[in-house]
């Protein structure tokens, strides 16, 4: 690489750093100016609901006139003479508690906690895993947004219309009608309808095989009570997002599925998406027209999905599905991360003879984003294709600089070494071994380019006195140079660009595999001989996440010591490593300046993810001994060299256009081809211009 592109690249990459460092330094003298941008108190985001008329989100509403005060909006036109909503509810919520919340339960995987109040879910539990690292208290998801609790109960009623009148259902006492175990319905008579609702748990070796109990069948049905035939409509709640599982980035997304040419097609939707000007989006058709096959919220590590059931699925007749919606109920909050984003689903109108019943049927998943259930035969299937989740949460930058066979595969690797050694971090250090073994002979052909590169600074040197200003003649001469002594710069950094996609892949399999959510590093039951307790988490050997300091882009609620310690390994393995020929004192300068700017690797990955920062932190210790031993072997090689024991080159002869022969030494493998695509790049760009 000449002195021009590596001085560009670097003014290129200082720029870029200037850039984005300015923009940090501009956004927070903006909040400075603004504190009213500025949500106060540190628990969280409430929203204010009432039930007074317009205070349901925009996307479930339909239109309305304004009752009288203290109502709920009704529909326009209205039934003749009906001045107030005749709901015929219970005087208090009942709960019922379907399923078991009892740590590891071997007939149950979760707890569902119905409510009377809408006919929803006040919360699930999954009693097979932690909501900390501390494995104490069990994971616990799916509760209602403090303050607006009626608007993101889960799968509650939000209303029924009939006849075009519309009744508020989120926030009445439905009747328990019955509970047991595993099931519990709920009824509620209003205008001139009964509606009755189901929910009901699985068992983990019931029907289907491989649902593992974590789906729960949730069914609504409408039966015309009345002498006269009426039209109905009605709209549910859909699941909320689950808690937030990275610190350095919201990992939560509204989530959608659409079949597509036999398969299942996810799309997340990140928070981000949300705007005043844009505080919900459709999600009842994707870009090409294909209707949606079921919808949801999702983490980096869970899912909860609502799958509509097609007709046949119910009694009576089946609700057609209208439109899917989600929606932010906060949007002018400022930070992405603190939006209390909901979903849900509208039906559309079903005409209902007397006596005659319409039914809702769905069913939903509240589970882990483990592959091995994702992708096993049923929740794989169409229409469920529930594994297409798996990537949802990858950003485009995983989706183009790596790739994801590579991301399945390094899984695969990691759960073999795992299944050896029973230990997720040394299985890590086991994957660096290989990869390294895997790039030897790459590493190898480098050191020894970067070394011959180095001993020709003095022949270089006397080129330059050559040809002076010739700018093309040099680079030509020092081209022919190169590749005469078997040495070419590109050697220099391929190890690296090697190396990029696995570390993508690596950080992507780290945050989106859910077999190394909670787990450490030389981690024994509650001891352990590190301080490493979530490899999927920054290390976090001093945390104080009451006290963080937020500097630019970087959010500092604990030390982490594995950025800092990749860093000094990162360094020195920089400092030991063999480089091009520094002649003048620009290149000694831009020498230097790439050996600093790989320090920034610490910075951007402080709050990464532990398990990544072990990889690189022992890949560059590891190339340390790697570059003394390869030095050792060529110094030993150079000695035999000299000595006449070893003959390592040979030569071929070349005719030149004038007829003259002359020997040059042959230089083959992988840095011979990249020599000469090298050469042939330089040839066209002289012939461009």
């Amino acid at each position: 690489m000449e002195r021009l592109d590596i001085k560009r690249l670097v003014i290129g990459m200082a720029l870029a750093m200037a850039l984005m460092f300015g923009w940090q330094y501009v956004v927070m003298k903006q909040y400075e100016k603004h504190p009213e941008w500025k949500k106060p108190g540190d628990a969280g985001p409430v929203v204010k609901v009432t039930d007074a008329p317009g205070t349901r989100p925009a996307a479930m509403m339909r239109p309305t006139t304004t009752g009288p005060a203290g109502e709920m909006p009704q529909s326009a036109p209205a039934t003749q003479g009906a001045s107030t909503i005749e709901v015929k509810s219970a005087p208090v919520a009942a709960v019922a508690m379907l399923g078991s919340a009892k740590t590891k339960d071997p007939d149950y995987s979760l707890q569902i906690s119905a409510s009377g109040r809408g006919a929803g879910i006040d919360g699930v539990i999954l009693n097979q895993f932690f909501a900390t690292v501390k494995k104490v208290e069990p994971y616990r998801f799916e509760t209602p947004f403090e303050g607006a609790e009626d608007v993101s109960r889960v799968l509650a009623t939000r209303w029924v219309s009939v006849n075009g009148q519309e009744y508020d259902l989120s926030n009445k006492n439905w009747v328990l009608e019955k509970v047991t175990a595993e099931e519990a319905t709920y009824s509620v008579q209003v205008g001139g309808v009964r509606v009755v609702k189901t929910i009901a748990v699985r068992a983990k070796k019931a029907e289907p095989a491989g649902s593992m109990g974590y789906e729960v069948k949730v069914s609504q049905t409408i039966e015309n009570a009345g002498p006269q035939a009426v039209t109905v409509a009605t709209a549910i709640n859909g699941p909320v997002p689950p808690i937030r599982e990275i610190d350095s980035v919201d990992d939560r997304q509204a989530i959608a599925g659409y079949q597509v040419e036999g398969s299942v097609v996810a799309t997340g939707h990140t928070f981000s998406q949300f705007s005043v000007e844009k505080p919900a989006l459709d999600l009842t058709k994707d870009k090409k027209g294909q209707g949606v096959t079921w919808f949801g919220a999702s983490s980096v590590y869970f899912d909860a999905i609502l799958r509509p059931l097609p007709a046949g699925a119910g009694e009576g007749k089946v609700m057609p599905l209208k439109s899917v919606t989600t929606e932010a109920l906060n949007p002018d909050e400022k930070q992405a991360d603190k939006r209390l984003v909901t979903t849900g689903l509208q039906t559309a109108e079903v005409k209902l003879e007397a006596g005659e019943r319409a039914t809702l049927p769905m069913e939903v998943f509240f589970g882990p984003k483990k592959r091995d259930l994702l992708q096993n035969n049923y929740y794989s299937a169409v229409p469920l294709g529930y594994d297409s989740t798996l990537s949802t949460n990858l950003s485009s930058c995983y989706t183009y600089c790596t790739f994801g066979w590579l991301i399945n595969f390094l899984v695969a690797l990691l759960a073999g070494f795992h299944w050896v050694v029973r230990d997720w971090g040394v299985a890590i250090i086991l994957l660096v071994v290989i990869v390294r073994v895997c790039l030897h002979p790459i590493m190898k052909r480098s050191q020894i380019s970067m070394l011959k590169m180095g001993k020709m600074g003095p022949e270089i040197e006397k080129l330059k006195k050559k040809y002076g200003d010739d700018k093309e003649g040099l680079n030509k001469a020092t081209m022919s140079v190169y590749k005469e002594q078997g040495a070419t710069p590109i050697l220099g950094c391929l190890p690296m660009i090697l190396q990029m996609p696995i570390w993508m892949a690596l950080y992507a399999s780290l945050q989106n595999t859910f077999e190394l959510r909670q787990e450490g590093f030389l981690w024994f039951g509650n001891w352990g001989l590190t301080w490493i307790r979530d490899l999927s988490k920054p290390d976090r050997a001093f945390y104080f996440p009451n006290h963080p300091v937020n500097l630019y882009f970087i959010h500092f609620d604990a030390v982490n010591l594995l950025p800092i310690v990749m860093g000094v390994v990162y360094w020195l393995q920089q400092k030991f490593t063999p480089k091009p020929p520094a002649n003048t004192p620009e290149q000694v300068q831009q020498q230097k300046m790439m050996q600093w700017m790989s320090l920034l690797f610490p910075v951007f990955l402080y709050n990464g993810p532990a398990g990544l920062n072990l990889y690189i932190a022992t890949s560059a210790a590891v190339g340390i001994v790697e570059s003394r031993r390869i030095r050792a072997h060529i110094k030993q090689q150079e000695e035999a060299e000299r000595e006449g024991k070893v003959l390592v080159e040979t030569t071929r002869k070349m005719r030149r256009g004038g007829g003259e022969e002359r020997e040059e030494k042959k230089s083959g493998g992988l840095s011979g081809w990249l020599a000469d695509l090298q050469e042939k790049a330089e040839e066209m760009r002289k012939k461009k211009k």
